[in-house]
């Protein structure tokens, strides 16, 4: 097991999931260093947020300016649990297309995927 990992399985109880009861950790590494984030769910369902995306807006609050890697970490078995698809725009926004994406299940199993196997034809602005 990687010390992310243990650092996801650290931080995946601080996941708010009243209502799916699945909880999702996740760390972004940059180059101001690793930004942690959890899903927050709301009984308004829309305004939930993903923990990928929490993890990203903290690195972006924080001034980072280059995204290396993505790990997840679901209360799932299942080493499949990739990330929704607002999430995979957001990752596009901001990783190379080569980027790491490691998605571990509850029980240490790791699927590697790169952004663009989970988002080929992902919007960018051109330039970007």
């Amino acid at each position: 097991m990687t010390n992310k990992y243990q650092e996801l399985k650290k931080i995946i109880n601080n996941a708010y999931a009243p209502y799916s009861k699945f909880k999702v950790a996740a760390i972004v590494e940059t180059d101001k260093g690793d930004f942690y984030g959890v899903n927050v769910e709301n009984a308004s369902f829309p305004i939930s947020m993903c923990a990928e995306r929490n993890a990203i807006y903290s690195a972006v609050a924080h001034g980072a300016k280059k995204f290396k890697s993505v790990y997840l970490l679901s209360s799932s078995l299942a080493t499949n649990v990739t990330p929704c698809g607002a999430c995979r725009q957001v990752i596009n926004e901001f990783f190379a297309p080569d980027a790491k994406i490691y998605v571990y299940s509850k029980d240490g199993k790791v699927k590697t995927y790169s952004v663009q196997e989970l988002l080929p034809y992902g919007f960018k602005l051109k330039g970007k």
